[in-house]
């Protein structure tokens, strides 16, 4: 097959232009026309969306002033500029409303924010764009009320539509206990449609608020502890046949501090052991647990918080600082941040819009005028 100069040129271009940042192919849009298409296409922001050298560091933290005893903590998005984190120079994000403790994501590069008033928005810091999600009309049972909100964000891979999952654990007001049964709402973005049901026994899991949801291949994925024994087990949810799996953890002692997310592709927990100030990672492939790594011990250690890219893993000490230590070179990193929560994504840009609804078609597909309420 013969290549002619004008095809390889064209190769060329994309090629270059696919390593390039967000807000240099926005500008890029008023070249051409042709290039205002292909920075449209969806194919293109997909290929765009597996460069892994658009993946940066972003930090969620909270700080106080400690002089002001009334003053309420500001939450802040902090993207890390050097995507090999040797400079340390950071730009600060504005979702555009308050944060309500914790965000999910990123997923495709679309962050999503549980607001003051459990309201969920979708977020893409790159194009600066967000869309507030519509409040889902779930009617719980008699006499319970909201106890705990946790949700997930992801693609379902068999129909390439993207859904919202909210897990809500109730309390019984006349028995002041928990209530029975966590009540489910599935958001299916592309139809526009709730769907809800009962789930699992609110008695059977202890689910912490601050324990994030993870992404994998159509899953999200929850860490939780079982209530008769406190050992740790995996919560997944498959978002295309919307079905609830329990995982069974790997066999950790009752002194550790846990948290789940991606080393190298695979669900796995990085495990703080309290006594020993050792670390471990576990990765699981086929439901089946393997210790990967432990490094150690590391006086001062207080929270493990997730991993980077590269291999190397955050934490935080008992100072309240965020730690970065890469078990390739046995290296330290302090990022000079004090917070008494941390929250740390690895985040890659995208072009995908979510704002208005002409641009969201073969992404977000569905009319975001329509606005509910939690009743």
């Amino acid at each position: 097959m013969v290549i002619s100069t004008g095809d390889f040129y064209e190769d060329a271009v994309r090629a270059i232009l696919l390593k390039q940042p967000v807000k240099s192919l926005l500008r890029f849009k008023c070249v051409c026309k042709s290039w205002y298409a292909l920075f449209e296409d969806s194919m293109f922001i997909r290929e765009h969306l597996k460069n892994e050298e658009n993946t940066r560091l972003v930090v969620f933290y909270s700080i106080v002033d400690e002089t002001d005893p009334f003053d309420y903590p500001l939450d802040l998005f902090h993207l890390y500029l050097d995507e090999t984190l040797e400079d340390l120079s950071s730009l600060i994000l504005d979702p555009l409303q308050p944060v309500c403790g914790t965000a999910g994501g990123p997923y495709d590069g679309i962050f999503c924010i549980l607001g003051n008033d459990n309201r969920l928005t979708l977020w893409n810091p790159a194009n600066k764009e967000y869309r507030h999600v519509p409040k889902c009309r779930i009617i719980f049972p008699r006499y319970t009320t909201i106890f705990r909100t946790n949700f997930g964000f992801g693609r379902d891979p068999k129909n390439n539509k993207y859904k919202l999952v909210l897990i809500f654990t109730l309390w019984d007001e006349k028995n002041s206990d928990l209530y029975d049964f966590s009540q489910t709402a599935v958001y299916n973005l592309s139809t526009n449609s709730w769907r809800y049901f009962e789930s699992f026994k609110s008695s059977h899991y202890h689910m912490p608020w601050y324990h994030d949801c993870v992404n994998l291949d159509g899953g999200c994925y929850w860490l939780l502890e079982l209530r008769s024994n406190g050992h740790k087990v995996v919560l997944s949810f498959d978002l295309g046949d919307e079905v609830y799996e329990e995982i069974q953890g790997p066999c950790l002692p009752q002194s550790v501090y846990v948290v789940m997310g991606l080393y190298k592709e695979c669900i796995s927990l990085l495990v703080l052991k309290t006594i020993e100030f050792c670390f471990e990672i576990w990765t699981m492939k086929d439901k089946e647990w393997t210790k990967k790594l432990t490094v150690g011990p590391f006086e001062g250690m207080f929270h493990p918080l997730g991993f980077w890219k590269t291999g190397g893993f955050f934490a935080e000490n008992q100072s309240n600082q965020m730690i970065l230590y890469d078990p390739r070179t046995e290296e330290m990193k302090n990022f000079g941040l004090n917070s008494l929560h941390f929250q740390v994504f690895n985040y890659t840009e995208t072009l995908i819009p979510i704002k208005g609804d002409d641009s969201l078609s073969g992404f977000f597909e569905i009319p975001w005028h329509i606005l509910g309420v939690y009743q």
